[in-house]
């Protein structure tokens, strides 16, 4: 089983490449830093695992990296797993005033890059008639963010893409899910942590607690469940939003109800209805 994991040289992507290698994938870790790409590899294997872990220095933010990937991962024996983790945190402001160009930047590597590999990836896994897909959701997705509005709007826009694509490739045995990490001190904590103006009292706040506490609790926890999701009792799990931090991820697999139901853990219009709300015409 190869497994890709985007944007492995720290954080969540490095977690996560401890834990799908200890679930025995072998992994292609996918980052700008060759350098430190290899400290994770070299991290991820001990003496008695039998398991290869190759390395690929790539800026995704290249039009031609997703054809280097794919090409990466089929001389390796092509992808079973593909975990788009690599992302930016984007401009932070006044969605009328930050740059253009830095906001359409975003949204290309927060949204369209993830989509790009899963369209690279997708007809391997179909013909392996199997294939788990897991795209790294993030802060605004599920609410409004003021000042984030790049990076929101990009993840929301990842999030409705991973439901689609899950009913669209169920036929063909691919799982597809997003999962929500949670914060954690990283890169993008301190872009927050750098942008008090821009970024409001209480995300400066929140971010610079995390950083100076290094508490990447969080990312552990995120790595375990995207290990659940492709290697472990989850693996049939699919088309669902999943918090780390907040759901109950570990026995999803021993409810098939709430699995089954269409609307739990996705993106859905609210209606007063729901809120014990009524309109008066």
């Amino acid at each position: 089983m190869l497994a890709i994991v985007t944007g492995a040289s720290r954080g969540l992507g490095r977690r996560c490449t401890r834990h799908l290698a200890a679930a025995g994938a072998d992994l292609l870790l996918v980052g700008r830093d060759s350098i430190a790409l290899a400290k994770v590899a070299a991290e991820a294997v001990t003496p008695d695992e039998r398991i290869q872990v190759s390395t690929l220095g790539c800026d995704l933010a290249d039009p031609d990296a997703p054809e280097i990937l794919h090409g990466a991962a089929e001389r390796l024996g092509g992808a079973d797993i593909l975990i788009n983790n690599a992302a930016v945190q984007g401009p932070i402001g006044p969605a009328w005033e930050v740059p253009w160009r830095d906001f359409e930047a975003a949204l290309r590597l927060d949204f369209l890059v993830p989509v790009q590999l899963c369209r690279a990836f997708i007809p391997d896994m179909k013909a392996k008639g199997r294939g788990w897909i897991v795209n790294i959701s993030g802060g605004g997705a599920t609410g409004a963010r003021p000042m984030f509005s790049a990076y929101g709007a990009a993840k929301t826009a990842l999030v409705r893409f991973s439901e689609v694509l899950a009913l669209e490739t169920a036929p063909f045995g691919i799982r597809v899910n997003a999962v929500a990490p949670g914060a954690f001190a990283s890169n993008m904590t301190k872009a927050v942590s750098a942008s008090a103006t821009e970024a409001g009292t209480a995300e400066v706040t929140a971010a610079r607690s995390l950083l100076d506490r290094g508490d990447e609790t969080n990312a552990e926890t995120a790595a375990r469940l995207v290990t659940y999701l492709t290697l472990g009792a989850g693996r049939d799990v699919s088309g669902k939003l999943i918090s780390a931090v907040w759901d109950r991820w570990d026995v999803l697999h021993r409810n098939p109800a709430v699995l089954a139901h269409s609307e739990v853990f996705t993106l859905r219009r609210v209606v007063p209805e729901q809120c014990n709300l009524s309109i008066d015409g």
